[in-house]
Order: structure tokens, then sequence, then C-alpha cells
């Protein structure tokens, strides 16, 4: 509960986000603590352009191209949140310039213990 408590900053960005995004269906989940916002429109800017889903402290978004184990990969995110509260965006981001998305420590434990895989979003020329 401690973890919650400290990013909560971060859990009402990502509520914020979600909002801003149009919700379609919201739901609160356990183990991990969390909030689901299943959302209409698709944002894509910088890195997370064609993005599937994504992780902000304890909330959990995900959009319409959502693909199977995708939630269970987020929450694996919202652990990462609990096991390093407050410092685990700047650990994230430190990892990914350092070795970049694919290669992000973070990235590669949430892939392999959801059991989904990293896809290319590919767009017509």
């Amino acid at each position: 509960m401690l973890s919650f408590v400290l990013n909560l900053p971060y859990t009402l960005m990502g509520i914020l986000f979600a909002f801003a995004l149009g919700p379609t269906k919201i739901r609160w989940g356990t183990n991990p603590y969390h909030f689901l916002f299943r959302v209409r429109h698709v944002f894509d800017i910088g890195y997370i352009k064609g993005w599937r889903g994504i992780a902000i402290g304890h909330t959990v978004i995900l959009n319409p191209r959502v693909e199977e184990r995708d939630l269970e990969h987020e929450l694996i995110h919202v652990g990462q949140y609990e096991r390093f509260p407050i410092i685990f965006p700047f650990l994230y981001y430190y990892e990914m310039l350092r070795h970049g998305y694919q290669n992000n420590k973070y990235e590669k434990e949430a892939y392999l213990r959801a059991g989904n895989v990293y896809r290319v979003r590919r767009t017509k020329d």
C-alpha cells in the first residue's frame, strides 16, 4: 500500500492522460492494485509511436490496437513501479537511453514474464 501512495502522482497523471484519450471502459483491479482504462483514441508521438498499452504509476491504459497478453505486460510494469516507488520512471528512461527500447531491461522483463512479443508497427508507404 505504501508504494501505491508513493506512486500516486504518477497514477494521477496516468488517469488524466487516460481521460484525455476518451475511455470506453474503466476498471479497478488488484494484484497489483491498478486502474485499467480502455480508450478509443490512439495517441502516437515520440517513442510511444505504435503503442498498444502503457503503464503510468498504477494506471494501465490499453488502446484499440491491444493484443493478447498486453495487459499482463503492463501489469508487470505496475509491479516495477511498486518495487521502485518514486524512482521507477527515472530508472526506466535511463535504461532506455542507454540501451534503447527493445534492450531496456524493464521491457525485457515484461515481455519475458508476460509471454508477449514486441512488434514493430508497419506503416504503408
